[in-house]
């Protein structure tokens, strides 16, 4: 796998020169409930983007893993350090630009938070039209999402620390298991049409309104299996599209 972080420059050298896509991970440092640490979505992030790069062999590069997110909806939980809406953007567009100084204009952006999401989108169309520089973004909750519904009950909080994202850690790195997983004393102050994940309106809220301990539904149901297959049906879309993103002319 070529990652960066690991290369002298005369292997970025020859790493870039037969590559036509960089993969970036990014995620977040910020709660994860009583039982993750505050590293899981860059460590999902992490794996999953690893796996992306070992798949594309030469024709991709796995850059460093940017580790800060926008998580202010989390501050009010200790552990939590976010940056700002611009602060993210900006990060983007600077390496979309020191990578096509490198000879790609492609990037494959593989995001292990949520609340990243409105920034790397718009990022993605800047680098579009000021750099000439395409940017897909990649997350493991949109697709995996029928998945997802399969296993959680209606109407169920979910998709932070939850059976689903815990299920991901226990298979994916079983070392960000802190503690055994409980459910959470659940205390919804919030108009159903604006509950995560995906309420139909956007009002922005802290994570205190959903929770007490800082994780959604029922983490207690998370198993190592469960992970593996989400991770399964994530990896082989994810390859699917990246395997096309890479090759095109």
């Amino acid at each position: 796998m070529n990652d960066l972080s690991q290369m002298t420059t005369e292997d970025a050298r020859s790493a870039f020169a037969t590559a036509t896509v960089a993969v970036l991970p990014i995620g977040a440092t910020e709660q994860h409930g009583h039982h993750l640490a505050v590293r899981t979505d860059t460590e999902i992030a992490y794996r999953f983007a690893s796996a992306i790069t070992a798949g594309l062999g030469d024709s991709a590069v796995l850059c460093p893993t940017i580790p800060y997110g926008l998580s202010e909806h989390h501050v009010d939980f200790a552990g939590t350090l976010t940056l700002r809406p611009q602060t993210l953007r900006a990060i983007l567009l600077d390496l979309a630009e020191s990578i096509r100084q490198q000879g790609v204009n492609r990037i494959i952006v593989v995001n292990g938070h949520g609340g990243n999401i409105d920034a790397i989108r718009l990022a993605a169309r800047e680098a579009r039209r000021d750099l000439g520089v395409e940017i897909a973004h990649v997350m493991w909750a949109p697709l995996a999402q029928d998945e997802i519904r399969a296993v959680v009950e209606p109407g169920e909080l979910h998709n932070h620390a939850c059976q689903i994202e815990t299920s991901l850690a226990l298979h994916l790195d079983p070392s960000l298991l802190r503690a055994e997983p409980i459910d959470d004393v659940q205390h919804p102050q919030s108009h159903p049409l604006v509950t995560p994940p995906g309420g139909p309106i956007d009002l922005p809220q802290g994570f205190e309104t959903f929770t007490v301990s800082g994780a959604l539904g029922h983490p207690s149901r998370a198993s190592a299996e469960l992970g593996e297959h989400l991770t399964d049906t994530v990896l082989r879309r994810a390859l699917d599209f990246a395997q096309w993103f890479a090759a095109r002319p």
